[in-house]
């Protein structure tokens, strides 16, 4: 298997994701297909589940026979990807025949682009030890999501971080005048956020309905840090089913179906009130 990126803002996309994959869990597995790199998880209390889609036409090189799937230290992975430069090119392979225990990464820049002797960067490699995981994959179902709608994703994790100062849940009203973002606690008051439809890039909601959910703020905390991976988010909701968050790594184009986008998605499980 090897695959390059030389596309600056794809190498800065991929560095953040996979840095961000420490968040949800300690260790992964990466599924190296011929047609595509994917990967599923869940964090340790069990609330999120998340999922890295990327077709082999998004990478600038792709090569991969049969399939493999590797094991990687999260931890591990986001100290080596903190090491690389901006303008360094990301390079991965790794060979079952004669290394099947590591993973070895490349970061280097083109010598013919001009640099100062300040910004100069140097190439970089590494061997990442592989470790043996699991690999059973859990069933997604399709859902028909009551409501779905789409914000800056900046935006979106900047309310998330405020809102969560004043509460551990988020509590979400939505109907087809407004979406309301409330959090709250016995000693920090509360927060209420109107976010006025007109504002977001996309709003649908069944006629008539009204939904109520709740989910927790520190989690959803963690799935807003994939804020930089791309400049929109997309949130799905329906009651009784988890929220389904999805970050795309490349335009829809003239298709609203992202099924062969690269995408992380992550779902997050609500909360379930008391009196239920």
């Amino acid at each position: 298997m090897k695959f390059t990126i030389t596309d600056k803002d794809k190498a800065k996309a991929f560095s953040s994701m996979f840095q961000n994959m420490k968040l949800f869990s300690d260790h992964i597995n990466l599924m190296f297909e011929p047609h595509r790199l994917y990967a599923q998880g869940m964090d340790s209390s069990h609330i999120s589940v998340f999922e890295i889609i990327i077709p082999n036409t998004w990478f600038d090189s792709y090569w991969q026979e049969g399939n493999d799937v590797l094991g990687i230290n999260t931890v591990l992975f986001h100290k080596i990807l903190g090491t690389r430069e901006d303008a360094q090119h990301i390079s991965v392979e790794y060979n079952r025949d004669t290394d099947s225990d590591k993973l070895y990464m490349h970061f280097s820049k083109e010598h013919s682009e001009s640099v100062n002797a300040v910004s100069k960067s140097f190439d970089k490699h590494f061997e990442l030890p592989l470790v043996e995981l699991e690999s059973d994959l859990m069933e997604i179902p399709d859902v028909d999501y009551q409501a779905e709608f789409a914000l800056a994703s900046s935006n979106f994790a900047s309310l998330v971080g405020q809102l969560k100062q004043f509460g551990s849940d988020l509590f979400i009203k939505c109907n087809e005048e407004e979406l309301r973002l409330t959090s709250k606690s016995n000693e920090s008051g509360n927060m209420s956020v109107v976010v006025p439809i007109d504002d977001l890039s996309l709003f649908a909601i069944n006629e008539g309905e009204t939904i109520n959910m709740s989910f927790s703020l520190l989690h959803l905390h963690n799935i807003c840090a994939f804020h930089k991976v791309c400049d929109s988010v997309n949130l799905k909701i329906s009651e009784n089913y988890p929220l389904k968050t999805t970050y795309l790594l490349e335009p829809l184009g003239d298709s609203d179906d992202d099924s062969d986008k690269a995408r992380i998605v992550v779902f997050l499980a609500p909360r379930i009130n008391d009196d239920e």
